[in-house]
């Protein structure tokens, strides 16, 4: 094994523009050395698949899912197929690590690789508190108590289970079960040289997004959905705006919910004050020109674009939710509050509108201690010694 690199495949749902989906971008980056080749694979193509592309990073795009499990036969041929698809791949990179993320159902499948290929390490990577399926009816509950009888039975026979913040560790302990030997916490990191403190031109920036110049412009980076809390953000931006009329807020990202919280902007009166730009490739350019960064999320796991904002050393006012009180400290790097409580959104952002020396002071101290303890480098040495251990360990294990 220590004759050639460690190739270490990493398998995510799509290639979109996510959290989860920089954490494979920015890691297999790092990852690529003279110690570890990393290959990545996908069942939906995406812009991130340029970006892993321009880094020499090899992508393989398997193409969408076709059936659910309700279509029973359909479904077993489609997982046969993708199944004897990547048992090809597995040889022909000759892999000696799986990582896997956001694959649900699909985690179970590629555990069974091992059979067919000597494939020693498969890992499966939880990015989130409420990793299992969701939802207050029969069927998610019914899916839900399905993946739960499913990880616990076959936890034993996966290599490892890892957790990008201590709260998704310990969520995952109590959804699964007793599997505290197999799991491990490694942060995700951030790649700090792709974030200029210093402002891009803000006044053209503005006048892009047809915003009259000298205003102050608040950012949000999510997608728009149940979990990233808009709709209080939404409600919060109402009352600042009332108290600064100067104030903007931006919101990055698109998903389900863009007519609902397009209607509740609409019904509030503030328009002319909320913009919605989309997914962008151009977030740290949007985070330079930033007064401000919010993160309103009802649950997370670790929040990359919280980090970004950090790394971007930008004053912050974030959600009490898994993952930001492990990279903040209130007051010193940020201001934390509850979740669902519009009313302290909108009195913390009041707050740092009303004293930028303080909120500068505390941007400085957040950039600071991503830099040392959240950077993609220190993530990716982690990830390295990780799969150097369970290599030697399966090596150990075949000679006794």
């Amino acid at each position: 094994m220590s004759e050639r690199r460690i190739r270490v495949m990493q398998i995510i749902l799509n290639l979109r523009r996510a959290g989860a989906q920089e954490v494979v971008r920015t890691l297999t980056e790092y990852l690529a050395s003279d110690n570890c080749e990393p290959i990545v694979c996908t069942f939906e193509d995406g812009p991130v698949r340029g970006d892993l592309e321009r880094f020499g990073i090899r992508v393989e795009v398997l193409g969408p899912r076709r059936y659910g499990i309700l279509a029973l036969p359909w479904f077993i041929a489609d997982m046969i197929h993708i199944r004897r698809t990547l048992v090809d791949l597995v040889r022909k990179y000759q892999v000696d690590v799986i990582q896997t993320h956001l694959l649900n159902m699909l985690d179970f499948l590629v555990l069974t690789l091992r059979r067919d290929t000597g494939l020693p390490i498969v890992l499966w990577t939880v990015h989130n508190v409420n990793f299992l399926p969701t939802g207050n009816n029969w069927l998610p509950k019914a899916k839900r108590l399905f993946y739960r009888l499913l990880y616990r039975s076959t936890a034993r026979k996966v290599s490892g289970f890892i957790a990008i913040s201590d709260e998704v560790r310990e969520s995952a302990i109590r959804q699964i079960g007793p599997i505290q030997d197999k799991i491990i916490t490694i942060p995700n990191g951030v790649d700090v040289r792709r974030y200029n403190v210093s402002a891009f031109d803000k006044e053209m920036f503005s006048r892009q997004l047809g915003i009259t110049s000298g205003v102050r412009l608040i950012v949000t980076v999510g997608r728009l959905t149940e979990q990233k809390g808009h709709c209080y953000l939404i409600t919060a931006a109402a009352t600042v705006v009332s108290r600064y009329p100067d104030a903007h807020f931006l919101f990055v990202g698109d998903g389900e919910l863009k007519g609902a919280l397009q209607a509740q902007v609409d019904d509030l009166d503030v328009s002319e004050h909320v913009h919605f730009l989309g997914v962008r490739s151009d977030v740290p350019d949007i985070l330079a020109v930033a007064d401000l960064f919010v993160l309103a999320s009802l649950w997370e796991g670790l929040s990359i674009a919280l980090l970004e904002a950090m790394a971007s050393g930008k004053p912050i006012v974030a959600t009490a939710v898994s993952g930001t009180t492990q990279v903040m400290t209130h007051g010193e790097t940020g201001l934390i509050i509850p979740p669902g409580d519009a009313r302290a959104l909108a009195d913390a952002i009041s707050q740092l509108l009303s004293d930028p020396l303080l909120g500068q002071t505390m941007a400085q101290a957040a950039r600071k201690h991503v830099e040392i303890y959240f950077s993609a480098q220190k993530q990716a040495d982690e990830y390295l010694a990780l799969y150097h251990f369970l290599l030697q360990r399966e090596v150990r294990t075949c000679l006794g």
